[in-house]
């Protein structure tokens, strides 16, 4: 790998690749993917972090009902997979209700395999803001 990539670090192709081609390239698959979730995800409770450059989502869930790694379970049984946002707080000490409320979706994939986890997902929180509803 790195005997590869040397001659494009060194005539600075690499920069040029990253920003001119990479960033765009998927870029574009992160404003598709917002594009799924805001269509078909029916709660105003769902915020999306702004992109910055990686190849996942970082969405939370005000209010879930459920634990972020419930909700993982869930899913993981229906094929899709995310990662639950509470690992990516470490060293906290006090109880916070955001980390439970967190998930993270790569947005990596064709277009079509994004399309159907999306639909996965908006289909189990669609369901448990529709119960909440009903109970609160």
């Amino acid at each position: 790998g790195p005997e590869l990539e040397l001659p494009l670090v060194q005539n600075k192709q690499l920069v040029y690749l990253s920003e001119r081609v990479i960033k765009p390239f998927y870029y574009k698959k992160s404003q598709q993917a917002i594009i799924f979730l805001q269509k078909k995800i029916k709660t105003p409770m769902m915020r999306i972090h702004k992109v910055e450059g990686s190849l996942f989502l970082w969405i939370w869930f005000k209010d879930l009902s459920i634990h972020s790694k419930e909700l993982y379970k869930r899913l993981k049984k229906k094929k899709k997979k995310i990662v639950s946002g509470h690992y990516f707080f470490p060293g906290l000490t006090q109880d916070w209700k955001h980390t439970k409320e967190c998930i993270r979706l790569n947005y990596a994939q064709d277009r079509d395999i994004i399309e159907r986890g999306i639909d996965i997902l908006a289909a189990e929180i669609n369901a448990l803001y529709k119960t909440d509803k009903k109970q609160g």
